[in-house]
């Protein structure tokens, strides 16, 4: 046969080996400590205690450390986010964006809206506690929204570049900011967002 079907790998988790390996270890060390304990003479039956405890807490403080940083990586990516936030919300609060009134050829290129530490944040496993979930959901609709955005821009400006005519600028220009437009819905999304992580 010239295609051979390959089983699915069934082996546990590279971090659940850890964790089983490392519950065996401190389990096996518990019982022997005992059978020390017992069977030993004099000062020395204690030292399987000082042992055992010297290993709970370097593992402890392993764990501890860990977390520590856990929390930190996660406050670091969420300080990102929001400053990105800011700056997209200072972008469409200024013109061209903020003036609805007639546009002028030099509104002819728009800024585009920043998606780069949302996909940071989206693309690793920092947002992963429970509680960040409905967070990440919102943020996979704000990425696409932006990135939607900012594609619908640059193919309008290559339309009013190579058409050459105010008409197709000022067609953009309304568009963007008709009553139910893209910019209404950037910004509440943006606002909704900032509620969000403020809270």
């Amino acid at each position: 046969m010239s295609g051979t079907v390959r089983p699915a790998r069934t082996g546990m988790s590279p971090r659940l080996f850890v964790t089983a390996v490392t519950s065996v270890s401190l389990g096996l060390s518990g019982v022997l400590s005992v059978v020390w304990f017992v069977t030993a003479d004099g000062g020395s039956r204690f030292e399987p205690a000082v042992q055992g405890l010297g290993l709970v807490a370097g593992l402890t403080g392993l764990v501890l450390e860990r977390r520590a940083s856990a929390v930190e990586r996660r406050q670091q990516t969420l300080t990102a986010i929001s400053r990105e936030l800011h700056s997209n919300r200072a972008l469409v609060r200024q013109p061209p964006f903020a003036d609805a009134g007639e546009p002028t050829p030099a509104w002819t290129v728009y800024p585009r809206l920043h998606v780069s530490a949302v996909d940071a944040a989206l693309s690793s496993d920092v947002l992963s506690l429970r509680a960040d979930r409905a967070l990440v959901d919102r943020l996979h609709v704000w990425r696409d929204e932006v990135r939607t955005f900012n594609q619908q821009l640059n193919l309008a400006e290559i339309l009013a570049f190579t058409d050459g005519s105010e008409e197709t600028l000022r067609d953009l220009h309304h568009g963007l900011h008709a009553a139910n437009g893209p910019l209404v819905v950037i910004e509440d999304m943006l606002d909704g967002l900032l509620t969000a992580l403020a809270g």
